[in-house]
């Protein structure tokens, strides 16, 4: 196995399900991807998930050590001056804080398969959170992986079609090019809906596809100068706070995760 490609549940702690707390429960709104560039973690997701917020705060099921629990991104994009960025593809991006605590995954650029190399036919995977009734509207752990293959790509657009299903309320998750006999995975894209072909013509059977962007956009975004700019500020602040150090418990922005090499 190559050193750039690692185990598929290695990397099951680099999706995070998404959703917003109303009243004494969580309600699922989609999923995020984490990815690593330049020492920086950025939760990577939908657009349209950050967009349905509406002004309520976003928040994430984190693997711990204890278990799993919620860290609420809004609360900490507030505390580090942090927004999100955007891109016209439909994602969207922010540094993510991380704590020695956190058991979570991230994605590298050599963990990614960029568009150019996608195939017709190509074995893929899904990635997302079931709700269970009985677990109090969390997530059920570990999360569902639905297999399926790569239908198309489009190198100019960027857009994915694939027939890994895209699971209710999980706008947002990563797309893996997976092998079929459990070896390595890498990161295609970021999976935005679901496309349904031949819906109006009654001479053919429907085909539902599940839409997905390229992983080169993401990556594209997290290195763009919105994005840059945010990082050059908070190392500057970093930098100014290091002078007059003082105690504090708050988890760091963009502090490098444990390797990837290795399932927590």
């Amino acid at each position: 196995m190559s050193n750039n490609q690692q185990p598929s549940s290695a990397w099951m702690s680099a999706f995070l399900p998404l959703g917003i707390v109303d009243g004494q429960e969580w309600a699922a709104t989609g999923g995020g991807v984490l990815l690593i560039d330049q020492s920086i973690v950025w939760l990577v997701t939908a657009r349209q998930v950050v967009e349905s917020l509406r002004g309520r705060d976003l928040s994430a099921w984190v693997p711990r050590q204890q278990g799993p629990g919620l860290l609420n991104i809004t609360d900490s994009q507030r505390a580090a001056k942090l927004d999100w960025v955007h891109h016209p593809v439909g994602l969207s991006a922010t540094m993510f804080p991380v704590d020695p605590n956190f058991g979570i995954k991230a994605f590298a650029d050599k963990q990614c398969s960029k568009v150019r190399d996608l195939q017709p036919m190509q074995p893929c995977v899904s990635i997302g959170s079931i709700l269970s009734a009985d677990a109090g509207q969390s997530p059920n752990d570990p999360p569902a992986v639905c297999d399926g293959i790569i239908s198309s790509s489009n190198a100019q657009t960027g857009q994915i079609l694939a027939t890994a299903p895209l699971l209710p309320n999980n706008a947002g998750g990563p797309l893996l090019l997976a092998s079929p006999y459990g070896g390595a995975v890498t990161l295609a894209g970021i999976v935005l809906g679901n496309l349904m072909l031949n819906e109006s013509d009654p001479r053919v059977m429907p085909v539902r596809l599940t839409k997905a962007i390229c992983i080169d956009a993401a990556l594209e975004l997290i290195r763009g100068q919105e994005a840059t700019a945010q990082r050059n500020k908070l190392q500057q602040e970093a930098n100014a706070q290091a002078k007059v150090p003082e105690p504090t418990e708050q988890a760091q922005v963009g502090a490098a995760p444990p390797s990837p090499a290795e399932p927590s």
